[in-house]
């Protein structure tokens, strides 16, 4: 009961960031394919390339990518090979299985946030084209893997409740 309780929790937490983070890279979206447009209209049309385009449309597919990692994360839309978890569904090992590749998410954004937090770190250069610091763009991975975390823990929870609570389920009749 107490798994449940937290996990709960979580998805009050986790659900609001997941939308508003899929919002916003929606809406980041928007802004990229406007910036792109412009440049092609630029470039071909007037013959007089918009020199930032680029690295502005670079840096808003980097935010956009972060926003949307609690939500991608959270609704399982991440890429996969699922052939082993088709097998094993239905059955305890099931859960053992996907508590595992969470535990290795988590490792494997505990890595990211530490590289990213040291690279954030050494980002006191001038974007190549644009009017700031690199700064802005460095702190997005090690922010925003940090905010996916709570994302990773609810699915960790999730699996250990499944797995603590689970019922074979028979064909024949149901649960």
């Amino acid at each position: 009961m107490i798994l449940k309780n937290i996990e709960f929790f979580l998805s009050k937490i986790n659900e609001p960031i997941g939308k508003i983070g899929k919002q916003l890279g929606g809406l980041l979206l928007i802004i990229m394919t406007i910036i792109v447009l412009i440049q092609v209209v630029s470039r071909y049309i007037f013959n007089d390339p918009i020199s930032w385009s680029d690295e502005l449309s670079c840096y808003l597919m980097i935010y956009m990518t972060y926003l949307c990692m609690p939500f991608i994360y959270l609704k399982d839309k991440n890429i996969a090979m699922t052939f082993l978890l088709e097998k094993a569904q239905g059955n305890r090992f099931f859960h053992v299985l996907m508590m595992l590749i969470h535990i290795f998410a988590l490792v494997t954004i505990l890595i990211w946030i530490y590289f990213g937090w040291n690279f954030f770190l050494r980002g006191n250069v001038m974007a190549n084209s644009l009017p700031f610091k690199m700064y802005y763009i460095y702190i997005m991975p090690p922010v925003l893997f940090s905010i996916t975390l709570l994302s990773v823990f609810q699915k960790i929870i999730s699996e250990l409740n499944n797995f603590i609570s689970f019922e074979k389920i028979d064909e024949n009749k149901g649960v």
